[in-house]
């Protein structure tokens, strides 16, 4: 049997630095801050991914718009 990552619970506010390869359709690294995440959706992914709601962000912190994306679980690990 295969063991799956385990989703974590990110706090409202936690600021991602994802890679291009972190996140699907993106292809770009991402700087998001989190407002929601959407684990209920996961098992849909194998909790291999996950759905977070934010907000977008440039180099300097500044909003850039909102933004959903499905991240790669296993570039959560150590936030939880």
């Amino acid at each position: 049997m295969t063991t799956l990552p385990t989703v974590p619970d990110l706090a409202i506010g936690t600021v991602l630095q994802l890679d291009g390869e972190d996140w699907r359709y993106g292809g770009r690294p991402l700087r998001l801050r989190v407002e929601r995440v959407l684990h209920e959706i996961s098992h849909y992914y194998q909790d291999e991914w996950v759905w977070i709601v934010g907000e977008q962000l440039d180099r300097q912190g500044a909003a850039q718009g909102r933004i959903e994306a499905l991240v790669r679980v296993t570039a959560l690990r150590g936030r939880d």
